[in-house]
């Protein structure tokens, strides 16, 4: 899986990443409401967030589309706010509690008050049902709900047996494994992690033995170790798991190397004291939720019950704990002034941008989404951005009477690698900037209103040669298919399999039935004309799905991001079927399906899982 191949090249990310030099956490410039116009109810769909009634708001993730993702608790259902439009919808549930829909779309299930929920490197959306004493999955491919674990009742038992079967009391918050094999639940009420296998589909008791007892420093992960109310948890940068103990009042790093379990904040008393001072001396407050910063330096605590955001500062030694949002009282602070002075009422959620470090907060009794942003990255533990692709030199020419670009990197990576975008030059280029930022070549020519038809292979045939010899590049490239510019970039990969280093496609048109014929009706009519087709002939058209043998025999690796609810390139009708063909003739292929996500935005957010696959392709 695609989480195997990332952790076995986990050192290439050095390639493009971008150190930070970390200073003290200092006050934020802003904070501000992302979602909840403050009443309690369940209104506003596609409408602005901010106008959004909402009742209480517990998990939020930055999902792989870029956009926020929360847990309306008390609305039984999971929505989201677009990052491009500002406006919210509702990805699951119906707004009733109940415990149904499984095997259908997700906005028919019923929920029981979801409270924490995470992306799976697969695309796949999971979260947690309290009430309902069970997990669930948003299967990206189909737009289906699943049950993982859990058969409803609540209780303790089921260990070593399927998931399915198991019983848990009040589970809370989830988090995957870095590999993505393993997920790990806080079973709160049996005072366990339990962890299921995704493989196997069988779940074990991880640690913790159910007993109210302090977590010895330095404990092993065992089932014999005691955990009093393990409520949240949240990955570092290294594979560690960090845990917060809401009637413990402590927060763990667990090592994941050495097998133990690490004391790192709180003493254990309940209260609000420390800020500013070492962690270890500090009192938490019911911590119910944790997230770490994209640097793994800053352990943010959504610290429920003295309302309140704090940080673990690593960056520091001994680490200290910072106060972040929240002066300690309860109330509904305005979105004016130092975060610090604005009051929030037993905040559940916290989450984190993966990119900028945003930090987002789910503010359940004032029914809201906070945010806290437009400060440095480097005062949160963010990546530093990245370049813009038009900030690297390029070369725009004709060629065969086409516009051509060129982009070309401060320094040429060894080998001189480059990817050839077959379309859209420019449009969501997070994957092409970092590949430029590590030294690659980005290269274009514009076929538009060819659809990979022969006039299109002709041109590709003539650049290649072309650019290699200008550029002096290596002589296999990536092809780089965005959309309908999948067709030139499976068509050309199979006319000449052994020139293409990989093929990275996202939501790729396969199949000229499915788009433009059944969803722009000039496009479909600009299409037939490329490829020489009438309404008659086009129903016998043959495109890459079913010439697929020859890149398979050269074992051509390809990477296809999609969304699982594009209505434009149905990834059933495209990607599932190359898939499924290109397994059957035992050739690699990895797949993301975005749950919920539309035909936009392209890429991941994050491009960063991209980016490893393609630097991890054999190179010429």
């Amino acid at each position: 899986m695609l989480n195997a191949l990332l952790k076995k090249n986990l050192a290439l990310f050095c390639l493009f990443a971008i150190p930070l030099n970390l200073s003290p956490l200092v006050a934020r410039e802003k904070i501000s409401t992302l979602a909840g116009n403050g009443g309690q109810g369940y209104k506003g769909d596609n409408e602005p967030a901010v106008k959004a009634q909402l009742n209480q708001t517990f998990g939020v993730i930055v999902g792989p589309d870029g956009d926020i993702y929360f847990c309306d608790t008390g609305n039984h259902a999971i929505r989201k706010v677009s990052r491009k439009s500002g406006k919210i919808t509702t990805i699951a549930g119906t707004g009733k509690s109940g415990y149904s829909g499984d095997g259908g779309p997700a906005t028919d299930a019923q929920l029981f008050e979801p409270y924490e929920l995470r992306f799976h490197s697969s695309g796949d959306l999971y979260w947690v049902e309290m009430r309902n004493n069970i997990i669930r999955r948003l299967d990206g491919r189909h737009n289906t709900v699943h049950t993982v674990a859990g058969t409803g009742e609540k209780g303790f038992g089921g260990d070593d047996g399927p998931a399915i079967k198991a019983k848990f009391s009040r589970p809370h918050s989830i988090q995957f494994d870095q590999a993505g094999q393993y997920l790990y639940v806080c079973d709160i009420g049996n005072h366990r992690i339990r962890r299921i296998d995704l493989k196997s589909e069988t779940i074990s008791t991880w640690c913790g033995n159910g007993k109210k007892e302090t977590t010895p420093d330095g404990a092993e992960i065992s089932p014999d170790t005691p955990l009093n109310g393990p409520r949240a948890l949240d990955i570092d940068p290294d594979g560690n798991l960090w845990l917060a103990l809401r009637e413990g009042n402590r927060v763990y790093k667990i090592d994941m190397k050495s097998n133990s379990l690490h004391h790192m904040a709180g003493t254990g008393e309940n209260g609000f004291s420390g800020n500013g001072g070492p962690a270890l001396d500090a009192t938490l407050s019911g911590p119910k939720g944790v997230a770490v910063s994209p640097d793994g330096k800053r352990i943010y605590l959504a610290d429920t019950e003295s309302h309140s955001i704090r940080a673990i500062d690593l960056s520091k030694s001994p680490p200290t704990l910072e106060l972040i949002a929240g002066d300690g009282k309860k109330g509904d602070g305005s979105d004016a002034g130092d975060p610090k002075t604005c009051q929030m009422d037993r905040p559940h959620g916290v989450g984190v941008d993966p990119l900028n470090g945003d930090l987002y907060i789910g503010d359940t009794n004032t029914h809201k989404i906070r945010v806290i942003k437009n400060f440095p990255a480097d005062q949160v533990g963010g990546k530093a951005e990245l370049p813009a692709l038009d900030s690297y030199a390029k070369d725009e020419f004709q060629f065969e009477g086409r516009r051509c670009i060129v982009s070309k990197p401060n320094k040429a990576a060894p080998g001189r690698p480059w990817i050839w975008r077959c379309r859209f030059y420019g449009a969501f280029p997070q994957v092409d900037a970092a590949l430029l930022a590590a030294g690659w070549h980005v290269a274009f020519i514009d076929v538009a209103d060819l659809f990979g038809a022969a006039e299109a292979m002709r041109i590709f045939d003539a650049f290649h040669p072309h650019v290699l010899a200008k550029y002096q590049l290596a002589k296999k490239p990536v092809m780089e298919g965005f959309s309908r510019g999948g067709l030139p970039a499976m068509n050309w990969s199979i006319k000449h399999p052994e020139k293409v280093r990989a093929i990275y496609l996202d939501a790729p048109v396969q199949d000229i039935h499915t788009w433009p014929k059944e969803y722009s009706k000039p496009a479909w009519e600009k299409c037939k004309n490329a490829w020489g087709l009438t309404e008659e002939s086009a129903k016998q058209w043959k495109g890459p799905l079913e010439h697929l043998a020859p890149l398979a025999q050269h074992k051509v690796p390809i990477l296809s991001v999609c969304g699982g609810a594009d209505k434009a390139v149905p990834f059933l009708r495209n990607t599932a079927i190359l898939e499924s063909r290109y397994q059957k003739l035992g050739a690699p292929i990895t797949v993301i399906v975005k749950a919920s996500c539309d035909h936009h935005p392209h890429s991941l957010y994050d491009p960063s899982p991209i980016v490893k696959w393609i630097s991890a392709t054999p190179a010429p």
